[in-house]
């Protein structure tokens, strides 16, 4: 790509970069989309297994974790109502959403993630944007009013106004690679340290990870020196590795950033209730009891571990025992080792401190005239379509923010 000059110049084009750039482009203002991969929205394409879960059906602040000020989290998200996103997409975009009522999760009608991603690469072009795609941005500079973006293939352009939606460094494949926080640290951001989110959990004990393919409900608790902080009833699911699932996926960035403790109560039974189904087959094998419950294998891994003699009863347990077993029942502590990294890692953790952007338009408080949105900022999401929810949010902001800001300034009086 020759020199050229645009308004606003947006690196990444992923579901935030996509976001900014179609609403840059529907100000008015001349908008490049600069992406490095081959075709743009890949996170967007794989997600939901193909299906793409674009939004959660409904959700508030707690369904996020950042570093960063809750109040401001709260305001962003008013820019943007979940019923006004939802409106977008099938209204404007013309996206018939469809939801999942198991779950609660929301999909395009057609189950088709292309349909999502090939919506909005339609109403970017129709607004005017131009696209740039293998067009890897190998370093971002400052040059007196303007940013100069460089490619690794030799092209150059200049910006007024420059948006970052790089992402962050969860799944690979897709073209996150985590260049974007060296952006942002030229640009005068630290970030706050990062690690992959949303991940499967990994564990050494060889005979849970033999029960690979079970799934079941659990409330699951994470806490911190002895605290609890977190405590939500969802799936876990059993792998080859560990522990996956929606229970393990949300509970992770307790456990790989903090090392919390992370203890789950089978099928969410409480205590009460399982001393009343003791109670109530007082004569009959124990494990045949939880098994009645549970799945036949972990009943037996759970009561061999409490150290329930073979075929003994609930009378005839001690008082020690039967202790134990509740304990194992309702307060299992799964034995995590790790996490299977970015390679599997639905989102980054950590990342730009949202301190260090104006919250009423994402603009870098450290550069004025660049922006940041999306992943690459220190928030993330439960599993559902939460941080697609986010990217939307984010990214309409910082578009809308960056053409506002330069007719503003064009309509500042020259002084002198």
């Amino acid at each position: 790509m020759s020199e050229g000059y645009f308004d606003i110049a947006i690196v990444g084009g992923g579901a935030a970069g996509l976001m900014a750039g179609l609403f840059a482009a529907r100000s008015g203002r001349s908008t490049v989309l600069l992406e490095g991969s081959p075709q743009c929205g890949l996170k967007i394409l794989v997600s939901g297994g193909g299906r793409c879960n674009v939004l959660p059906s409904v959700y508030d602040e707690s369904d996020y974790f950042t570093l960063g000020s809750r109040n401001v989290v709260r305001r962003l998200f008013r820019t943007w109502s979940l019923d006004r996103v939802t409106a977008f997409f099938t209204d404007d975009l013309g996206v018939e959403l469809t939801i999942e009522p198991e779950t609660g999760k929301v999909f395009p009608r057609s189950q088709k993630a292309k349909e999502v991603r090939d919506a909005l690469v339609a109403a970017f072009a129709a607004a005017g944007g131009t696209l740039h795609c293998g067009w890897r941005v190998t370093s971002l500079e400052r040059d007196a009013d303007r940013f100069r973006v460089s490619s690794l293939g030799g092209g150059a352009i200049t910006a007024s106004r420059v948006i970052l939606a790089t992402g962050g460094q969860s799944l690979p494949r897709t073209g996150s690679d985590g260049v974007g926080y060296s952006f942002a640290k030229r640009l005068g951001h630290t970030t706050v340290e990062t690690y992959p989110a949303l991940v499967p959990l990994t564990t050494n004990d060889e005979a849970l990870r033999g029960l690979t393919g079970i799934a079941l409900p659990v409330r699951w608790r994470a806490e911190l020196q002895s605290r609890p902080v977190e405590e939500r009833v969802r799936e876990l699911l059993f792998t080859h590795r560990g522990f996956s699932g929606p229970a393990m996926l949300d509970a992770s960035h307790w456990s790989v950033r903090d090392h919390a403790r992370l203890t789950v109560g089978w099928n969410a039974i409480s205590r009460d209730d399982w001393l009343r189904r003791l109670g109530e087959h007082s004569k009959k094998d124990c494990r045949s009891v939880v098994a009645d419950a549970l799945p036949r294998r972990l009943a037996e891994i759970l009561c061999e571990r409490a150290g329930v003699p073979a075929a003994c009863t609930p009378s005839h347990l001690t008082r020690d025992v039967r202790e134990r077993l509740l304990d194992h029942l309702t307060e299992f502590e799964l034995p995590v080792t790790g996490s299977v990294g970015y390679r599997v890692a639905e989102v980054t953790g950590g990342g730009v401190p949202i301190g260090e952007l104006h919250p009423s338009t994402l603009e870098s408080r450290c550069t004025p005239g660049a922006y940041l949105c999306g992943e690459i900022v220190d928030l993330i999401g439960r599993i559902g379509g939460y941080n697609f929810l986010w990217a939307w949010v984010t990214g309409k902001l910082a578009g809308e923010s960056a053409a506002r800001s330069l007719t503003a300034s064009q309509k500042r009086p020259k002084s002198g």
